[in-house]
């Protein structure tokens, strides 16, 4: 009787274990799928928006062939005025946060795979031709500081300085860092008026070209689609400086200005809300559609002999001026008066065809990979919103905490961004 009790005990032993293992097992099953579903519901990653959500220091991935949220990553850091750059694959997102933080993403587990420190202050960077390397482009301290892609750890520092007569040396912040055909590297610096090109397909990243004097405070600057022209924007100068990366002869000086006697007239002039941004790559039809400094006009030139073509009126200043993938139409965010508003160029007239709110704070305008559609973040509305480019009717939204800058996984292609 003692004997078929211990049996009796022993089995009942051995269903309750059984018992608690297939209840430990659903419920690592349910929270797996719970925390990875959204990562597997894409199968690529070519059509995927990064969305910067600022404060939180995190970014949310959005599949927009679908227009489905597929997840968060947190733990970033300071994301003002933080920036994406993606590996050449797209599989990578590398998040440059402000602070000089770069977190390399899994775009396809949506998981953070490293966080490094590389530097005090940063306000960008960029993927080198060959994908091997991210490069940024540091405030604090004045260089350009070259990472391994894959493992994150620094090669290169390369010190933004101007070397005078009697020896003193004038540090500088880098802006407007580009990647350029031929795997160079160009970048401007704010504090000493100069232009470098750095070949990094050498070992040593050598600066190959250093042009000085190129005008008064560059604050930021772009490479044409095709690779051939770096363009710096100048805060304190009436023109910009235009480099033609098939000869490196010169920068030469393109006005801003339609006389070049003055600026424009004192009515003409409106406060600095906010230095714009010329990655927005309004390049497309033979045309380049550039922000002003301090004027609330889009400064239009010919791409061919970059003369000013036009310059067309806006009612606020504007902060980034994009073109979509058909080089029809350039969207334009504004900051200060009427800082909601979003303003639409039709580059067939020239002229703003729409003038629209999306929302409070509306900025960072981003066209899906073909241009059906047209990402913008409203940072003081939290959330993100998409439209129809044609009809400007609003397809979806989605809630963000923040949201700021949006980049776009085709970018991985694309030089300069």
């Amino acid at each position: 009787m003692r004997s078929e009790n211990c049996k009796m005990k022993n089995k009942n032993l051995k269903n309750l274990k059984f018992a608690i293992c297939a209840s430990l097992l659903a419920f690592w099953i349910i929270f797996n799928a719970a925390t990875t579903s959204h990562a597997g519901d894409t199968d690529g990653t070519a059509s995927l928006m990064v969305i910067v959500e600022r404060e939180s220091g995190s970014v949310i991935v959005i599949d927009s062939s679908k227009h489905k949220f597929l997840g968060r990553v947190s733990g970033l850091g300071n994301l003002i005025h933080a920036t994406v750059k993606f590996s050449k694959d797209a599989q990578y997102a590398y998040v440059i946060g402000r602070d000089a933080n770069v977190s390399k993403i899994d775009l396809v587990k949506l998981k953070l795979i490293k966080r490094v420190k590389a530097g005090d202050d940063s306000v960008g960077g960029v993927m080198t031709q060959d994908g091997k390397y991210v490069a940024l482009s540091n405030y604090v301290p004045g260089e350009v500081r070259i990472l391994d892609a894959e493992t994150l750890e620094t090669v290169k520092q390369i010190p933004a300085e101007k070397e005078l007569p009697d020896g003193k040396k004038i540090a500088a912040r880098v802006v407007g860092l580009v990647d350029a055909p031929g795997n160079l590297l160009i970048f401007s610096m704010m504090d000493n008026d100069g232009t470098w090109v750095v070949d990094a397909g050498k070992k040593d990243f050598p600066v190959i070209r250093k042009f000085w004097d190129i005008g008064e405070t560059p604050y930021d600057g772009l490479i044409t689609p095709d690779g051939r022209y770096y363009i710096a924007g100048l805060l304190n100068s009436n023109w910009v400086g235009l480099l033609d990366t098939w000869d490196m002869s010169e920068i030469k000086k393109i006005t801003t200005i339609k006389t070049k006697d003055d600026r424009g007239t004192g009515e003409d002039i409106v406060p600095l809300w906010k230095i714009p941004h010329l990655k927005g790559w309004a390049i497309a039809g033979g045309y380049a559609v550039l922000p002003a400094i301090k004027r609330e006009v889009a400064l239009v030139y010919n791409t061919r002999d970059w003369s000013i073509v036009k310059e067309v009126p806006l009612v606020g200043t504007a902060l980034y001026t994009v073109a979509g993938p058909d080089g029809r139409y350039v969207w334009i965010d504004l900051v200060g008066k009427n800082g909601d508003t979003i303003q639409v160029i039709d580059l067939k007239t020239l002229e703003v065809i729409k003038t629209f709110s999306p929302g409070k704070g509306a900025t960072h305008p981003q066209f899906t990979p073909k241009g059906d559609a047209v990402y913008i973040s409203l940072m003081d509305e939290g959330k993100v919103v998409v439209y129809d480019p044609l009809t400007f009717e609003k397809i979806t939204e989605f809630p963000a905490k923040r949201p700021s800058g949006i980049f776009s996984t085709e970018r991985a292609h694309k030089f300069g961004m």
